[in-house]
């Protein structure tokens, strides 16, 4: 488990940068919620390359043990949109509105984490 920790920060890393970047270039130029509608597939392919890459890695192979990973990849992740938001000055009500799952970019970066070990196990034939 603590080698798919650490595949975590990686992938927290490298959202982040991925989110200074569309902020920097791509947001001035389309505005901010079509950066954001680009930025989630491209998150999303992020997330899954480095799953992909590092899930061997992790030793684990069981279904439960992939769930929980994700579970934890998840709470983890959730806390740190969260953080940030408030790092940003968000206000509780726009933290909420980030969290409904119907329209808020926290609950689909929970989903996507929650899921992806297990995927990228499947890909990579991990048993």
């Amino acid at each position: 488990m603590a080698r798919g920790l650490l595949i975590w920060l990686l992938i927290m890393l490298i959202e982040t940068l991925h989110g200074m970047l569309r902020a920097l270039l791509i947001s001035p130029r389309i505005g901010e919620a079509a950066a954001d509608r680009i930025g989630w597939p491209v998150a999303t392919a992020l997330v899954l390359a480095i799953a992909l890459m590092g899930i061997r890695w992790t030793g684990l192979a069981a279904r439960s043990q992939l769930l929980a990973l994700g579970a934890a990849w998840a709470m983890l992740s959730v806390l740190f949109e969260l953080a940030i938001g408030m790092l940003r000055g968000l206000d509780a009500q726009a933290l909420m509105a980030a969290l409904n799952p119907f329209s808020g970019s926290i609950s689909w970066t929970g989903a996507v984490m929650l899921a992806t070990p297990l995927i990228a196990a499947r890909i990579r034939g991990v048993h």
